[in-house]
């Protein structure tokens, strides 16, 4: 049987290494239960030292330099994971699943997992983490305007059909083996729409969703999988607390049965949010964001210029 990859990307500051730590374990709980040898977990890092160790897991370092070349010429940190899971189609034998670290597994999707295989001669698929819905003028209006009035210029790109178009999470992406095309192919998009539409924060989710849903059968991840995206500042303050409330001297395994009965607290989260310190908090990594942004503005204002000059801008 062809095993699954379950691809992670954990880099940066330690609220990123935790969460994928937590996330990795509660995922090989639920294999090292059900004894299962055909799923791997791959984490593609920059520090080893911040992965499980186990035989079900594997890391992959990634160098400073790669990370920064996967960023691209604007600075696009979205951009590194469509250019690290270009190249683990590339370099890892079977169809991949990638699940962000902000994430906790609750079943294993075996259906899910049986048709990226192929299993049977089904017709491969696409699988992402949950719809959010059609484009309209109500919904990503910029991007329903975009998509309704530069057909022409999506075809050039290979998008040559929007009628089953919908907006998908990202949170997770799941493809056959050898996609490693279709990964290219939406990097490309994903540079082409970086300089042409706003917003630019989920550029990276609207060209994944313009490329497979143009080629694929789409499905859901949905239930298998708990994604707080919602809680980001929060999440990582929470799971600082629960690692540090843990023996000392647990196994992997041990850690891994820790993390998948803890008893997710919302209210617990809820009350960091509300908390006036945290709220200070948001609002100064607000402001740097928003520096971080106007800096990546210019560069595009310039870029834009470039290609306006050429005739390029489309």
């Amino acid at each position: 049987m062809m095993p699954v990859n379950i691809v992670y990307l954990s880099h940066g500051s330690r609220k990123y290494h935790d969460q994928t730590r937590f996330s990795v374990l509660t995922l090989l709980h639920l294999l090292l239960q059900q004894q299962r040898d055909d799923i791997r977990i791959v984490v593609y890092t920059d520090d080893a030292r911040e992965v499980p160790q186990h035989p079900l897991i594997r890391a992959i370092v990634l160098q400073r330099a790669e990370l920064a070349a996967f960023r691209g010429p604007f600075d696009y940190v979205h951009r590194i994971k469509l250019n690290v899971l270009r190249r683990a189609s590339a370099e890892l034998d079977g169809p991949l699943l990638y699940v962000d670290c902000d994430t906790r597994w609750l079943h294993l999707p075996d259906g899910i997992f049986s048709r990226l295989r192929g299993d049977g001669g089904q017709a491969p698929l696409c699988c992402m983490h949950v719809a959010e819905g059609a484009f309209s003028p109500a919904f990503f209006p910029d991007y329903h305007r975009y998509v309704q009035q530069k057909q022409a210029q999506l075809q050039r790109l290979g998008i040559t059909d929007t009628s089953r178009l919908l907006m998908w999470n990202a949170g997770a992406i799941g493809v056959p083996a050898g996609s490693t095309a279709f990964f290219d192919d939406v990097i490309g998009v994903s540079d082409y729409l970086f300089t042409r539409v706003v917003p630019r924060n989920w550029v990276e989710q609207f060209a994944l969703s313009l490329v497979a849903c143009s080629r694929y059968e789409m499905v859901a991840l949905d239930a298998a999988l708990h994604h707080y995206w919602n809680y980001s500042y929060e999440a990582p303050l929470y799971l600082a607390s629960f690692f540090a409330a843990q023996p000392p001297g647990l196994s992997v395994p041990q850690l891994a049965a820790a993390c998948a009965r803890h008893d997710w607290r919302e209210d617990e989260l809820k009350r960091l949010q509300a908390a006036p310190e945290h709220k200070r908090q948001r609002r100064r990594n607000k402001l740097r964001n928003s520096l971080q942004k106007r800096r990546i503005d210019l560069k595009i204002a310039i870029a834009r210029l470039g290609l306006r000059l050429r005739g390029q801008l489309g």
